[in-house]
């Protein structure tokens, strides 16, 4: 059974709920630190999940000593880590092209 992506998506803030929230607008919301890592996520309404635990968002929270332990592991595994032999991180064009798409925007 496929996921169908989710156009709008609750957010929770303790006892605050925001309803119809455009989830194309997330990462946004993350970067302008309006979204916390600590609010949480939901489709339904029943189920939550935090925001920096989504497996999609998560990588918008992480810290250096995460990253650090990222490359600790790739340094465990044998794998290259050096500059020219480090790949990207997935998506990194995709983020690179919305920073890209948000600044024409904001030039416009």
């Amino acid at each position: 059974m496929s996921v169908k992506p989710l156009k709008v998506v609750m957010i929770r803030r303790g006892k605050n709920k925001v309803t119809n929230v455009p989830s194309e607008n997330l990462v946004t919301f993350i970067r302008k630190k309006a979204l916390l890592g600590t609010d949480e996520l939901s489709g339904d309404g029943k189920n939550w999940i935090r925001v920096d635990r989504h497996y999609q968002l998560r990588k918008y929270f992480l810290d250096s000593g995460e990253v650090k332990l990222e490359v600790s592991e790739k340094l465990k595994n044998g794998d290259q880590v050096g500059a020219g032999s480090m790949n990207p991180p997935p998506g990194l064009m995709n983020e690179l092209e919305e920073a890209a798409g948000l600044l024409k925007d904001i030039n416009e």
